[in-house]
């Protein structure tokens, strides 16, 4: 390494939130590192800490004042130390973050990642706080190339931005914007390289990713043009809102390489609440778009999201939603207790659940589900799964998804790392399956070659 990279110094990421923040946070530690930066592996080694935020649920919040707090309290030893904050709380409390935090040195909104290493700069230089959330800037002006996925097994690749549904409890449309497309031919380019790599795997994000449209072209056109890049193994994509679920994308999902996964939030089984939400459907459609779906993919794998204690639920509200959950049998389940954000409709509403009463229904459904995925994880011992190997664990193990998205733990070493390999289930529990390898004819990529930064 050169001398000029070396004097540049060490950075370090912090990242809260969904797959778009994790994308984003790779898009910094790629730009950094071209600008001659190196990666630290802890805060307490670096010159520069950058922390990335998520704004939908409350205690994104305070996890990002208490963890500038503890960067704080480093740099009373470091006085050298830079600070930075991007990601949907910068764009959602701008200027109002440096009333509680003064002495923060970058702060970049979600459009503007790019320019966090001129920002940097500035900031070593000038010694004053910089400050940039134009929701003008394009998002999707850095290069493919620049991205430094945390993966080598598994890309993230941005086909949108934004959203243009307002759902009552979301700040998404304040922090991200309205809906904005990527070229397709920028994404197709992407996954070819991504391949050309050794990447097995891609996933497409997007707010509402399945909104996604470009001239003539809709989301089912695009995920026929990417699965038929060559090589590629394995295309996901996520998240998805039911409003957007056509014929054409039902059909679309029975794509050779396109995996029997799909995450589908729903976020309550009232019709009451999902009115008060501003959803846009009904329990009965929702359930009627689940029968599409498994009507063209019998075996699809679906997860969601659900929200209690929103405003004004009700235990009936509450027994409308288990009933839902259980008729559904999703796959896997992510349970929020609501929390009010600022500019969103439910504000007005006021905030009258009461907390132990969220905390209880939270449990409930919690552990409902628990039990529901343990029942159907236990009917799949000796099943037989194909498996890419994504993460080395302890000495002698290895965890790799199925086509379906479910964890599989193994016996394995890191040269199957990026391989496909075929695992039958020996035992289950409710969240991850464990299998034993049943053959040496496996598929090899050259995802272990893959440089992360």
């Amino acid at each position: 390494m050169s001398a000029s990279r070396k004097r540049k110094g060490l950075f370090h990421i912090e990242t809260f939130g969904c797959q778009m923040n994790v994308n984003d946070s790779e898009k910094v530690a790629g730009l950094l590192a071209t600008a001659g930066y190196e990666r630290a592996a802890e805060a307490r080694d670096a010159d520069f800490v950058f922390v990335n935020t998520c704004a939908v649920r409350e205690k994104s919040t305070e996890k990002l004042f208490s963890a500038l707090g503890r960067l704080r309290r480093l740099r009373a030893t470091r006085p050298s130390l830079k600070i930075g904050v991007g990601g949907c709380v910068a764009q959602l409390h701008g200027a109002q973050i440096l009333e509680r935090v003064p002495d923060l040195d970058v702060l970049v909104g979600t459009h503007n990642v790019a320019r966090v290493p001129e920002l940097l700069e500035r900031a070593r230089n000038g010694g004053e706080t910089v400050v940039d959330l134009d929701r003008r800037a394009d998002s999707f002006s850095i290069a493919h190339a620049s991205v430094a996925h945390s993966s080598p097994v598994r890309a993230y690749v941005t086909a949108m931005e934004g959203c243009n549904h307002v759902c009552s409890f979301c700040v998404v449309p304040r922090t991200r914007g309205p809906e904005a497309c990527r070229d397709p031919g920028a994404i197709v380019a992407e996954v070819e390289a991504l391949v050309a790599r050794g990447y097995p795997e891609v996933m497409l994000l997007g707010q509402t990713v399945n909104a996604y449209r470009h001239g003539d072209l809709d989301f089912a056109g695009l995920l026929e043009r990417v699965s038929a890049v060559e090589g590629l193994r394995r295309l996901r994509f996520t998240t998805s809102h039911p409003s957007h679920v056509t014929t054409r994308l039902a059909d679309a999902m029975t794509l050779p390489r396109l995996c029997p996964h799909l995450h589908l939030p729903v976020q309550s089984g009232s019709d009451r609440l999902l009115a008060s939400m501003r959803r846009g459907y009904t329990r009965d459609e929702y359930m009627e778009i689940v029968r599409l779906l498994r009507s063209r993919v019998p075996s699809l794998a679906l997860s969601s999201d659900v929200i209690v204690g929103y405003p004004g639920e009700t235990e009936s509200d509450f027994q409308a939603t288990l009933d839902l959950v259980d008729a559904v049998g999703f796959d896997s389940l992510f349970v929020f207790l609501y929390s009010p954000r600022p500019g969103t409709g439910a504000l007005r509403l006021g905030d009258d659940v009461p907390e132990a009463e969220k905390k209880s229904r939270f449990q409930v459904l919690n552990q409902r589900q628990q039990r529901s995925q343990a029942r159907a994880n236990a009917g799949r011992i000796g099943s037989r799964h194909r498996v890419l190997v994504d993460t080395i664990g302890a000495e002698g193990r290895v965890s790799g998804r199925t086509l379906e998205f479910r964890i599989m733990h193994l016996e394995g070493t890191a040269a199957l790392l990026g391989r496909e390999v075929d695992v039958e289930v020996e035992s289950a529990g409710p969240n991850a399956l464990l299998g034993r390898r049943l053959s040496a004819n496996d598929s090899l990529t050259e995802g272990s070659l893959v440089p992360i930064f």
